[in-house]
């Protein structure tokens, strides 16, 4: 089944690899950096596969780094909350002019993904526009939806 698959690779494997490596991380003072979309904390048409494993990386992880604090544990957990990133694929695949002029070049990505786990930061959003969608979606949901319905 496709979508089974699909959450194996994406979602099972990050949390079965984090599982398997907490101990090091542990007696080392590790980190763990997770790189997510923004399609881990809003929803997003014809994708809904994709949207469920990046909301249950952004479930699981986020809950993985509040209980390495309540464990006074000295392993940090840094989630990569990215936008629309300008592969091969995406230019292959999408017709949205627009959607393509938003997408990001993907050295710039990988440069605040290293940023973001070096500092270790709770989180890290680029480019800035996923930081704006994020935010936003919560405070204006049904409006955000409207939006998302148009431009997708």
């Amino acid at each position: 089944d496709f979508f089974v698959d699909f959450l194996n690779i994406n979602l099972v494997s990050y949390v079965r690899l984090a599982s398997l490596a907490l101990p090091l991380l542990k007696e080392s003072s590790g980190h763990i950096l997770v790189v997510s979309s923004f399609m881990g904390k809003m929803p997003w048409p014809t994708v809904s596969h994709h949207v469920s494993a990046k909301f249950g990386l952004e479930g699981f992880f986020s809950s993985l780094r509040v209980e390495l604090m309540k464990a006074q544990q000295d392993v940090s957990v840094t989630l990569a909350v990215r936008g629309v990133i300008g592969t091969p694929n995406l230019y292959q695949t999408v017709q949205n002019e627009e959607l393509l002029k938003a997408a990001s070049p993907i050295d710039e990505t990988a440069l605040a993904i290293i940023r973001g786990g070096a500092t270790r930061a709770r989180e890290i959003y680029y480019p800035f526009y996923t930081w704006l969608l994020v935010k936003i979606y919560p405070l204006l949901p049904q409006q955000m939806d409207y939006i998302i319905t148009r431009i997708s």
